[in-house]
């Protein structure tokens, strides 16, 4: 069964969340919001996350949105994960933007 890109774009705000949340692992995080996936899905389900995670952090030491890329940030986030249009997409460029910020790379 090939994943659905809906579900893709919402786990990728599971796995990336803040807060208390954090103390759960991420795999333990996405199967219990999507018990229905078999290991091999889930297995997918978190290298999918984890390569959108790589993006994220490049586009974060490129500085993030500085200086009006906000459009440019986006575009590569869906180019490289298409699936991203939703809750997913704004969290990964909430994060692009945070770790640019946090890290010193956002000048």
């Amino acid at each position: 069964m090939a994943l659905d890109a809906s579900l893709l774009d919402g786990a990728y705000a599971i796995y990336a969340e803040f807060g208390p949340a954090l103390k759960t692992p991420r795999r333990e995080r996405l199967r219990a919001s999507y018990s229905f996936l078999s290991e091999v899905e889930l297995d997918a389900l978190v290298l999918a996350m984890e390569k959108v995670s790589v993006t994220v952090w490049a586009l974060a030491e490129g500085g993030g949105d500085k200086s009006g890329a906000a459009d440019k940030v986006e575009e590569r986030l869906q180019t490289e994960h298409p699936f991203l249009k939703g809750i997913g997409l704004k969290h990964a460029k909430f994060l692009v933007n945070y770790y640019a910020w946090h890290e010193g790379w956002a000048k």
